[in-house]
C-alpha cells in the first residue's frame, strides 16, 4: 500500500529537469515580452521625436517665408527699383539699410553639396569674422554672436495699417495723420505719396481730436537731421501714406551661446535706435539653415530665370525672384540607442555607407526644403 501511494505521488507531480525546461522556457517568453515592450517604447519615442521636429521646422519655415514673401514691399511706392528714398534720419546705424529689402549672408564651406558638421559642442562666434560673406556692395552684417556653417538672411518691408497724410509741415518738421493706431513713439516710418518716399523716424508722437502729430525732430536716437526738409506732398484731397517700418533678422544660435545646449532658430527684429534688437529664441533643434537665391537676369518674366547662386554670388539682390530654405532638424531630447540614421541635407547623403559619415551623438536628423517667391518679383513686375 505504502509503495503504491509513493509510485501515484511521483506521477503526479515534476521532475527536477522539468522544472527547469519550464522556468527556461518562461524566462524566454519574459524576455521576449520585455524586448516587445522596449521595442514599442522606443519606436514610440522616435515617433515622437520625428513629430516634433517636422513640427519644429514646419514653424520655423513658416517665420521665415511670411518675411520673405513680403521682403522689400513699401507700400504704393512698390518695389525700389533705380528709384531713391530720401533719408531724414541723422547718422542711423550702418546695418540701417532698407533699400536692399532683403540680405543675405553666406557661411563659409556651406555651398550647395557641401557637407556640414554636426553642431554638437560647436559654440557661436561673432558675425564679424571672415565666416560670413555676401558679393554686393554696401552690405552691412550687424554684429552678434551665431553658429557657424549656417547662413543669415535679413527681411526688410513695411507693415501694420496704412496711416492717411493729410498735411507735411516744414516749420517744425512735422506730418498730420489720420487713423495711425500701428505707429509709436520711435518706429522708423516711410513716407510716400507714391512718387516721392522719405524714412523718418516718429520722435514724438502727439495725439488731437482729429488726428495724429507725428514729428520728425532730433528729440530721439538716432533722430532727424536738424533743420530737414521734407520732400513728401500731401494734402486732404490727395493724402499720401504712412506706414512703419520693419527689418527681420534670422539666424542660428544657442541659447546663452552655450557650445553645449541645443541649436536654436532665433530672430531679431528691428530695434528703437535702428540696429537689430535683442534675441528671441524661435524653434529649438534648427541645427543649420542654407539659402539660396534664384536669380532672374533682365527685365522679362520669371522664366528668364536661369541660376540658383548663394549670398556670396549674388552681384545684384535686385535680381532674384525667390529664394530656397533648407533646413536641418535634430531631436533635442531623444537619442538613439543604435547607430544614428541615414539623412540627407544641402545635397549630400549621410549614412555609414556613404561618402559623409553619420555623426556619431547618435541624433535624429532630417532636412526640409521650401521656396518662397517675393511679392511682385515672381511675376517680373
Amino acid at each position: 500500500m505504502k509503495t503504491l501511494t509513493r509510485l501515484s505521488l511521483m506521477r503526479n507531480g515534476h521532475s527536477f529537469v522539468e522544472l527547469l525546461i519550464a522556468m527556461t522556457l518562461g524566462i524566454f517568453l519574459i524576455n521576449g515580452a520585455f524586448q516587445l515592450f522596449v521595442s514599442a517604447r522606443v519606436t514610440q519615442a522616435e515617433m515622437v521625436a520625428r513629430q516634433r521636429m517636422l513640427e519644429g521646422a514646419q514653424l520655423a519655415i513658416s517665420f521665415i517665408g511670411d518675411e520673405l514673401r513680403m521682403a522689400g514691399y513699401l507700400g504704393c511706392f512698390g518695389s525700389l527699383g533705380e528709384r531713391r528714398i530720401n533719408s531724414a534720419l541723422d547718422a542711423p546705424p550702418d546695418d540701417f539699410q532698407p533699400w536692399f529689402g532683403l540680405q543675405g549672408w553666406e557661411s563659409a564651406g556651406t555651398a550647395f553639396k557641401d557637407s556640414i558638421p554636426p553642431s554638437t559642442a560647436i559654440a557661436p562666434i561673432r558675425t564679424d569674422t571672415s565666416q560670413w560673406k555676401t558679393l554686393e556692395a554696401g552690405h552691412v552684417l550687424p554684429r552678434f554672436d551665431a553658429l557657424p556653417k549656417s547662413d543669415i538672411i535679413r527681411t526688410w518691408n513695411v507693415e501694420g495699417t496704412l496711416a492717411e497724410v493729410t498735411e507735411v509741415n516744414q516749420i517744425p518738421p512735422s506730418f498730420r495723420l489720420t487713423n495711425a493706431q500701428d505707429i509709436e513713439r520711435n518706429d522708423f516710418v516711410l513716407v510716400s505719396d507714391c512718387a516721392r518716399a522719405e524714412i523718418v523716424q516718429a520722435c514724438s508722437i502727439t495725439q488731437h481730436t482729429d488726428a495724429t502729430l507725428l514729428g520728425v525732430s532730433t528729440a530721439c536716437k538716432p533722430g532727424n537731421k536738424p533743420g530737414v526738409r521734407l520732400v513728401t506732398r500731401a494734402s486732404a484731397e490727395a493724402p499720401a501714406e504712412a506706414i512703419r517700418i520693419q527689418s527681420t533678422l534670422f539666424y542660428v544660435g544657442k541659447r546663452g551661446g552655450e557650445a553645449l545646449n541645443s541649436p536654436a532658430l532665433f530672430r531679431r527684429s528691428l530695434g528703437a535706435d535702428g540696429s537689430p534688437d535683442s534675441a528671441e529664441e524661435l524653434i529649438e533643434g534648427v541645427e543649420s539653415l542654407q539659402f539660396l537665391y534664384r536669380v532672374s537676369r533682365g527685365n522679362g518674366p520669371a522664366s528668364t530665370v536661369n541660376a540658383y547662386l548663394t549670398a556670396d554670388k549674388v552681384s545684384d539682390f535686385s535680381e532674384f525672384v525667390s529664394v530656397r530654405v533648407d533646413l536641418l532638424m535634430q531631436s533635442v531630447d531623444y537619442s538613439q540607442s543604435v547607430a544614428s540614421q541615414d539623412y540627407v541635407f544641402n545635397g549630400v547623403r549621410y549614412a555609414l555607407d556613404a561618402r559623409e559619415g553619420l555623426p556619431d551623438d547618435k541624433r535624429l536628423r532630417q532636412g526640409f526644403s521650401a521656396t518662397f517667391y517675393l511679392r511682385n518679383r515672381g511675376l517680373g513686375l
